[in-house]
């Protein structure tokens, strides 16, 4: 495997021995020579993209230099010493950044290919390094040469190849998967965790490419990994990070290698409801607060949600909601009584309505975290 483990990262090396190739035909590179840097092969940035077939631009803005490919519904943007490149716009780590070398741009090779659709490979012998890029069969191999290869201690490592047979073949010492919603849509630029579970603090760290698929190299030591991930959604314009782990939530042996699958399910809201205890008449049945129940209609015109209250944490109300604005309405349904419409308001927010809106993701002052919770107050309405 190549590459180098965190905390003891070399310089760029000089680009002897290292041959690339596209579609089995050898690359030359005029304008500087490819070159090695924290286990990343950087090469001129305009030969690179014309030879994958891009439209490309370079642009200064003050301080900031970027590198722009754009071809068939397809841009990667890199910006110069930048740690994070964009596809289609949305946010990918970088491992090693688009960066100036002796007065040439120089880019990570195996991003912009992975991300343009094709796959990587890398083998060295004797000192030098081929690396192939193709569709598939022509790249073979499992590559290294793009991405920080063994060791522990947080190292990052650039989206795998997301060809089928790669993303359904096991490798030792490879782990690999996709990162979707439970629509079925990539995630793209999540954060994929292999954890050493001998090893305090040792763990490899990718990102998913523009298909949501990571590919990790593991070292190739004696141990157990387990897989977690996390990504960043903007819900109203305001940032929400979300942490899942492996539909498979099952450790895996390194020299046996695994496929790891993440789905996220849209279900991380919950809500806290409270009672106007003062409401409650004495001609009224005994008030229990988990015989109320919330129907919740979503405004972008989805199915709706109607549940009784249960336990949630160590107060009442209702868990794994999607993330959404709604529409709450609640009723009252006491035993051998007919149902009660109940009057409902955000906490301390207003009058109390027959319905009240929520939004999970707007502005609320405190952790993040709370950005998925909302509390509502419920009373009887007033006697007629």
């Amino acid at each position: 495997m190549s590459g180098t483990a965190c905390g003891f990262a070399s310089e760029a090396k000089a680009s002897q021995g290292i041959d690339v190739y596209f579609q089995g035909q050898k690359l030359q590179f005029q304008d500087a020579a490819p070159v090695q840097k924290n286990g990343t092969t950087l090469v001129p940035f305009r030969k690179l993209f014309e030879t994958l077939g891009f439209q490309v631009k370079w642009t200064k803005t003050g301080a900031k230099q970027q590198v722009i490919g754009t071809k068939d519904g397809l841009t990667i943007e890199l910006t110069i010493n930048g740690s994070t490149a964009k596809v289609n716009g949305e946010n990918v780590a970088l491992s090693v950044p688009a960066q100036a070398i002796k007065g040439s741009t120089m880019v990570p090779l195996r991003f912009v290919a992975e991300n343009s659709g094709y796959q990587v490979s890398h083998s060295s012998k004797n000192g030098a390094s081929t690396i192939r890029i193709g569709d598939g069969g022509e790249a073979g191999g499992t590559g290294g040469g793009g991405g920080s290869g063994g060791g522990g201690g947080g190292q990052t490592q650039t989206p795998g190849s997301s060809g089928s047979k790669d993303a359904t073949t096991v490798e030792p010492y490879v782990v690999k998967g996709y990162v979707r919603d439970d629509q079925g849509k990539p995630i793209v630029g999540a954060q994929v965790y292999a954890d050493n579970t001998f090893l305090y603090d040792s763990n490899i760290l990718g990102v998913t490419d523009a298909n949501g698929f990571y590919r990790l190299e593991l070292p190739e030591v004696a141990t157990t990994w387990r897989m977690s991930a996390n990504f960043t959604l903007t819900v109203n314009g305001s940032p929400m990070s979300n942490s899942i782990f492996a539909d498979k939530d099952e450790p895996f042996a390194g020299n046996t290698g695994a496929i790891r699958d993440f789905t996220w399910k849209n279900a991380d809201g919950y809500i806290y409801v409270y009672p106007d205890i003062f409401s409650f008449r004495d001609d009224l049945p005994t008030f229990e607060l988990l015989d109320v129940e919330l129907t919740l209609t979503p405004a972008d015109g989805g199915e709706s949600i109607t549940k009784r209250l249960n336990y949630v944490n160590d107060s009442v109300g209702l868990e794994q909601l999607p993330i959404k604005k709604f529409k709450v309405t609640a009723r009252w349904l006491p035993a051998g009584h007919d149902p009660i419409p109940l009057l409902i308001r955000e906490e301390n927010k207003g009058e109390y309505a027959e319905s009240a809106e929520i939004e999970f993701g707007s502005t609320i002052n405190g952790p993040a975290s709370l950005k998925f919770m909302r509390e509502l107050e419920v009373r009887v309405p007033a006697a007629e």
